[in-house]
């Protein structure tokens, strides 16, 4: 079965960012380490990726008896302003649809960004969109309804479609949750009844309760590593995990496993908890990973679902470098294009060289 040091790859962090990383989750964080991490540190902030500045930001604001050098101070103070103008008509116009929402009767369930946002209210997030889910029944209403609101739909996808209003509202409107090849409709009904509601602006929404809303973060960041998100969102799940897990005592870690074993994501699972303890160890008790028994057919297909997936993730690199190149390379990209396609969509190719084709592509 593919293993954690192959997705410990794929994320790919450089040494100053796992340090950062490590310097985040610490419970005590002392002037000389923050210090150190900034040993070097290039001053010209368009030059340091903005998701590290970001959550280098973060780093002093939670650890306020540590002064941040004048030199990036006001850069970093600016940072948190920005996301926090950017949150704004986000979570307005999400407001504007949940308030309306609820005059339907229709419940709505905050997930992903929006829902932390309304966890962790003082801390400005990285969102360029919110997401929410509905009931499936009433999926094709509320797109009625948002639209009436002057939201139009920008894309439609296998789980959501986003509506967006000008350029600064943008929302995925989900009708399912997870990231599965098998048939979710069950465990989506299931987080919904489970669900603890919230004030949000006047409005009453719904957030996952605390294991379903862990699973969920657990099932979104494995396919963020996948695709090979940026770096904030490769390790978003783990910053937003360890918060629910820090203010939540007696989860039921069964209960999660329980979710996979439904959706057959237990594979996936089992990595993301090695993954969770590999940055913070002794986080989640050994003996319930350990628990967790794959069985031949779920590690085949994980496989098949991880390899799947990275093609399309390839895929999209190379249209998206396609766009940017010109003459005897684009024909070449976009014959490797093809050929990822074609592999992707026959099945006696697929059953052929699929595996040997995957093994090579990402050095599995």
């Amino acid at each position: 079965m593919l293993d954690i040091n192959f997705f410990i790859k794929i994320i790919n962090l450089s040494e100053k960012e796992e340090i950062l990383i490590n310097l985040y989750l610490k419970k005590s964080v002392t002037k000389d380490e923050v210090y150190h991490l900034l040993y070097d540190f290039n001053y010209d902030i368009e030059k340091e990726k903005l998701t590290f500045n970001f959550l280098l930001a973060h780093l002093f604001q939670n650890n306020p008896h540590i002064e941040i050098p004048n030199e990036i101070k006001p850069r970093l103070e600016g940072i948190l302003k920005l996301f926090q103008y950017y949150n704004v008509p986000l979570l307005l116009g999400l407001k504007q649809l949940t308030n309306e929402l609820n005059k339907k009767n229709i419940p709505v369930m905050l997930v992903k960004g929006a829902a932390m946002r309304l966890i962790e209210p003082n801390k400005a997030r990285m969102m360029y969109d919110v997401d929410c889910a509905v009931p499936k029944e009433t999926f094709n209403e509320v797109i009625d309804i948002s639209k009436k609101l002057g939201f139009k739909i920008n894309g439609i996808y296998p789980n959501a479609t986003e509506i967006i209003k000008g350029d600064k509202q943008k929302i995925d409107v989900h009708h399912l949750l997870v990231k599965s090849d098998k048939n979710t409709d069950k465990i989506y009904k299931n987080i919904f009844q489970r669900a603890k509601q919230y004030n949000f602006y006047g409005s009453s929404v719904l957030i996952p309760n605390t294991e379903d809303f862990l699973f969920l973060l657990f099932n979104n960041g494995y396919d963020n590593i996948i695709y090979s998100q940026p770096f904030y969102k490769n390790i978003s799940w783990l910053l937003d995990g360890i918060h629910i897990i820090k203010n939540n005592k007696d989860i039921s870690w069964n209960q999660i496993i329980e979710n996979a074993k439904q959706t057959g994501t237990l594979a996936q699972t089992k990595i993301m908890l090695e993954l969770f303890n590999h940055f913070l160890p002794n986080t989640i008790p050994n003996n319930i990973i350990s628990s967790i028994k794959i069985s031949e057919q779920e590690e085949k297909d994980f496989n098949f679902y991880t390899k799947k997936h990275l093609f399309f993730s390839k895929a999209q690199q190379l249209k998206e470098q396609i766009q940017k190149t010109k003459n005897f390379k684009k024909i070449k990209l976009f014959s490797i294009f093809l050929y990822l396609k074609i592999i992707q969509k026959t099945p006696i190719i697929n059953s052929l060289f699929f595996d040997k084709t995957a093994n090579r592509i990402f050095k599995i």
